[in-house]
Parts: structure tokens; C-alpha cells; sequence
């Protein structure tokens, strides 16, 4: 990675980001190549201008698509300021389900039991400690929304690219 290591909270995006757009990417496990998971976000102004746009490669451990989606989520919530309103743009209906049960409702000890358990208690955490006030949204995947476009290309070319953000 060039020598710099990308921490969660190394950036912080300016206030006037009203949109985050992120996606997450998940290559299985095949007969030439490993597992591989990666995910990107891409902070947008209320003119619909590219503030900041990040994408990485997660570690693989137990790797899964909705893991490298909910990390792309976490990841991107991580860098507002305090205070945020904003929108999240996703592709992905399961992440808007499981953000109402994980992170909209009351903790009950059984979410403990879940798959991605940790990484949503993050989540909630992160909410709670920046005081944000977070919409999820659906866009059509691989449709004609150029700035979902945009975020799906970065966390596929996470992959296979080293640098850590465009």
C-alpha cells in the first residue's frame, strides 16, 4: 500500500457531505484464487459533487458478501463529523433490513449470537458517539446511477489495486 496504512477515522469528511453511496465486493473461493473482499464508498455534496471517494480490501476471515457490504458501511459512517444528517445509498436490500434490526431497535443480548455481531455493535456505537442521523436508501444495482456505478467499480477494483483512495 505504498507505505500508508489506512486507519478507520485517519480522514474526516467535510460537513457539507448530504450522501454517502457504498457497496461492498465479495470474490469466492475458486480454483485460482483465494477469497477476497473489498469495499468502497463514495461521499457526495447536496450538488451532487464527489468529496471523497475510499475503497480497500478487507481481511478475509470467514469472508462473505454481505460482511464486505456491512464493512463498506461501517467503514464510510466512520468518517462524518459529528452531527451528520446523512443519506446512505446502497444497493443492497439485506443491509437495509439488518440496519433496522441491529442498529434502529433497542440492543437485546441475543444479537450477540449473529453473524457480523461485532461489526454492527460498531455501527451502533458509531452512531451513537457521533450523534448521527442516518437514512438508508435502495438504488437499483448495475443500473443507470452513474454514483452507484462509480462505488461498485472501486470496490471491485480494490481487488487487484493497492492504493487506498481515488
Amino acid at each position: 500500500m505504498n507505505g500508508q496504512v489506512s486507519r478507520i477515522s485517519d480522514i474526516q469528511l467535510p460537513s457539507s457531505v448530504s450522501t454517502l453511496y457504498v457497496d461492498g465486493s465479495f470474490f469466492p473461493l475458486s480454483s485460482h484464487s483465494t477469497p477476497s473482499m473489498a469495499y468502497a464508498w463514495t461521499a457526495i455534496d447536496s450538488d451532487g459533487f464527489i468529496l471523497e471517494s475510499h475503497y480497500n480490501t478487507i481481511p478475509s476471515l470467514f469472508p462473505s458478501a454481505l460482511r464486505s457490504e456491512v464493512f463498506a458501511l461501517l467503514h464510510g459512517l466512520d468518517f462524518l463529523p459529528q452531527n451528520t444528517k446523512i443519506t446512505v445509498a446502497t444497493d443492497c436490500a439485506q443491509l437495509l433490513s439488518l440496519w433496522s434490526s441491529y442498529v434502529e431497535t433497542p440492543f437485546v443480548p441475543r444479537m450477540l449470537k449473529e453473524s457480523n455481531h461485532l461489526l454492527w455493535s460498531s455501527m451502533r456505537y458509531i452512531v451513537s458517539q457521533k450523534n448521527l442521523d442516518v437514512t438508508l436508501i435502495k438504488v437499483p444495482a448495475h443500473a443507470d446511477d452513474p454514483l452507484n456505478n462509480h462505488v461498485d467499480a472501486l470496490a471491485k477494483a480494490a481487488h487487484t489495486d493497492s492504493q487506498i483512495s481515488s
